[in-house]
């Protein structure tokens, strides 16, 4: 423990070879005073990633398009011996659908938001029904098809998409719902997949009502464990994973909390209904 402990000081005081644990920056720093004074004089001029004016260059913008390009072709390559049963957002087909999601988002090429189409039909094919997160479980496929037909102006098959989602509110919020909180594999997942159908498709998409009805059962949840523990003036809401309290943002306080006050708004509301 000692000799662990010495290395750890000796990486705070700077004394170790940190040159072992970085990759070295060929780069001189940043001068902004010297942006777009004469950048003709510079014989690296236009190979840089912003021109004069301060804007990502058309030569390193071509660049950049190439290089996302090869590296699809190794992803696509890479996915033919990907397990066909993970249909998850962290790990699977959804999370696959979600990339090519965002590049038309940026793009603006149909042909990417056909490729999304694709990969989340592919996860929507192997939904199990044993847990309702984004990232893990059938929330996210359902979320973010209904986002890909939305913006496909398929809008039979965007609703049913969010039907199902909806559906799956009883075994969050039900009075025997024996679900954590967290955002990997609990309430709080659920929570960002009505957020993220909200942000995508419209703020109505999902009722204020069906939101609150996720948020008290987390706030509620919260108190609970706080009083059982008798640390309610400490920290009103506590939570647990597994009989252990996480702070991390996967199965702790930090996940809950970020996503409790992405609703704060409406917390407040709540709490003021109660008062």
């Amino acid at each position: 423990m000692g000799e662990n402990m010495s290395k750890r000081l000796r990486l705070i005081s700077g004394d170790s070879d940190m040159e072992e644990r970085a990759f070295p920056n060929p780069y001189p720093d940043w001068d902004q005073g010297g942006l777009g004074l004469n950048p003709e004089a510079d014989s690296d001029y236009g190979k840089e990633p912003l021109d004069a004016e301060g804007k990502i260059s058309p030569r390193f913008q071509t660049k950049v398009q190439s290089k996302i390009k090869d590296l699809l072709q190794q992803m696509e390559e890479g996915l033919k011996t990907a397990d066909p049963h993970d249909f998850s957002t962290y790990t699977g087909w959804t999370g696959v659908a979600l990339l090519y999601l965002q590049l038309h988002r940026v793009s603006q090429e149909a042909a990417h938001l056909q490729r999304a189409l694709d990969y989340v039909k592919r996860a929507m094919r192997t939904l199990n029904g044993r847990k309702v997160t984004f990232l893990c479980g059938d929330a996210g496929p359902l979320a973010v098809c209904a986002v890909v037909h939305h913006k496909l102006n398929n809008t039979a098959d965007s609703q049913d998409c969010l039907s199902r989602l909806l559906q799956l509110q009883r075994s969050v919020v039900g009075p025997d719902a024996e679900m954590p909180d967290e955002l990997l594999y609990g309430r709080a997942g659920y929570l960002y997949a009505l957020l993220y159908v909200n942000k995508e498709i419209g703020a109505n998409a999902v009722d204020d009502s069906v939101i609150a009805k996720v948020v008290t059962a987390i706030l509620e949840s919260g108190k609970n464990m706080s009083a059982e523990q008798k640390k309610s003036d400490r920290c009103p809401l506590l939570y647990e994973w597994h009989k252990k309290q996480y702070i991390g943002a996967a199965h702790g306080l930090a996940g809950i909390y970020y996503m409790l006050m992405q609703v704060l708004l409406l917390i407040q509301t709540l709490h003021k209904k109660t008062r």
